[in-house]
């Protein structure tokens, strides 16, 4: 009898680096199993010599038994029962096992279908977490380039700050860099004035028509708490009172303290004209505080050294400049008056009898006395004249550009307005206040400061013994 060998129950095992090679090994292992176990081509011969020999001797077996036939019908019988018998020997040897192999085909082509598709979605998986992973590397870059950015323009904007002399100065870096560190934002800054009872406007950027100009400091909630406070347009509960001019739909107030003490408050609306109103990221915010803290310390700095300044070059008790102030501004001009080929006018002004107002009233007194012919000399004078009290009862004032007679008719003046003070003291009123006036020019009378103040003195003196309260101009 012919052996056929049995389907294997399992597949030899398979070394692969992906699904899809390992079903396409197993693929390629399985085709041999489906055909009948023969070891060699000879054998396969010597299996079919069998089966044919076989089926010949089943077929001369039944001939024998059928009547005797014709020779041409025999041989048909023949054939035809040949046939029939080798049918199933070819069925067993050759069909069967293509069609157990076109069945494992399909399956394994299936299971390369759902291999392929798994491969396709972890690729797409792998590929979006690429692509988050990218867009996320990006906007981290981002946010570092912007900070950077940021940091840049924070230190060049302190540096500047520092380097400023007077708080109008800070004032346009404010507006300049304002605009910079906020590009999508309306912004103001407000200081605290010398009184504390009102903030002021300082610099305004983006915010439209008709911005606040000032406030109390009781109108801003970021003040109140001391801390970073953000307006919700339509939240009346807590409403700066001070934002009923904006047009924003979100606002954020910060407060700048530097040293302990609150210098002002940084206001950041957003333009909702420029983009939809999302509200203020944390980002944002952090440079918000960042920004206020950097403006606070510059400008603490900057009137403290304006304050140390004034009491330096000021005279405390009648608050016009002081002799210092006066020779280093007084060597200024005149060098500039000599380069530009003009004149100066000086006056020397000397309060007559002061030592009376002392003796009879009283140091105090006599100090009203300086302070009101301070204020008088403030009142005349222009804004490029500089009036100084060089000590004691003496006053001068320096008038660049102007010419000896533009000096003597601004003396007389002076000594007008002087004699018309009514001064009281303690409710009892004073004798009238006068003042004799010496005035030089240069470069007529002098070349150098000390020879024009000389030259003043010396018409001073005439002024004093001409009979006072009058003025003299040098010869």
């Amino acid at each position: 009898m012919m052996q056929v060998a049995q389907e294997p129950d399992t597949f030899p095992p398979i070394a692969a680096s992906s699904p899809v090679e390992a079903l396409a090994q197993r693929s390629s292992a399985v085709s041999p199993g489906d055909l009948p176990m023969v070891s060699s081509p000879l054998s396969l011969a010597t299996v079919l010599a069998a089966t044919v020999f076989a089926a010949e001797i089943v077929v001369m077996l039944v001939v024998a038994l059928l009547p005797p036939m014709p020779s041409p019908v025999a041989a048909v019988v023949d054939a035809a029962l040949l046939v029939i018998l080798l049918t199933p020997a070819l069925l067993v040897f050759f069909v069967t096992p293509l069609r157990r192999q076109m069945r494992q085909s399909h399956i394994v082509a299936r299971q390369l279908d759902q291999a392929r598709r798994g491969l396709e979605i972890r690729v797409a998986e792998r590929t979006a977490a690429l692509e988050s992973a990218g867009l996320e590397a990006a906007n981290s870059l981002h946010a570092l380039e912007r900070t950077h950015r940021e940091n840049l323009l924070l230190s060049e904007m302190t540096e500047l700050l520092q380097a400023c002399k007077s708080t109008s100065e800070a004032e346009r870096m404010l507006h300049r860099f304002g605009e910079r560190l906020f590009p999508q934002t309306a912004g103001s800054v407000f200081l605290y004035r010398a009184s504390r009872n009102l903030l002021e406007a300082a610099v305004h950027w983006g915010m439209g028509e008709d911005p606040p100009t000032m406030f109390c400091p009781e109108d801003c909630w970021a003040l109140r708490r001391g801390r970073q406070h953000i307006v919700e347009a339509g939240d009346l509960t807590v409403q700066c009172r001070h934002l009923h001019a904006t047009k924003s739909d979100r606002t954020l107030c910060v407060p700048m303290m530097a040293q302990g003490e609150t210098t002002g408050v940084l206001v950041l609306s957003e333009k909702a004209l420029v983009a939809p109103a999302t509200g203020f990221s944390p980002d944002t915010m952090r440079l918000a505080g960042r920004t206020a803290e950097q403006i606070a310390l510059s400008i603490a700095n900057l009137q403290l050294r304006e304050k140390l300044r004034d009491q330096a070059i000021r005279d405390p008790l009648t608050g016009i400049f002081n002799r210092r102030y006066f020779e280093e501004t007084a060597e200024r001009e005149l060098a500039r008056a000599a380069r530009e080929a003009t004149g100066v006018g000086l006056i020397v002004f000397d309060i007559d009898h002061f030592k009376r107002f002392n003796d009879t009233f009283g140091h105090e007194a006599g100090d009203m006395v300086l302070r009101k012919v301070g204020q008088v000399l403030m009142s005349l004078a222009r804004l490029e004249d500089i009036a100084c009290r060089l000590g004691g009862e003496e006053f001068v004032l320096l008038m660049p550009g102007a010419e000896l007679e533009t000096a003597v008719r601004r003396a007389e003046q002076v000594r007008e307005l002087v004699k018309d003070l009514a001064v009281s003291y303690r409710g009892e009123s004073l004798a009238n206040v006068t003042v004799s006036c010496g005035v030089a020019g240069f470069p007529a009378h002098a070349s150098q400061l000390p020879d024009l103040l000389e030259t003043a003195d010396h018409a001073l003196y005439r002024a004093k013994g001409n009979g006072r309260d009058r003025v003299e101009a040098a010869g």
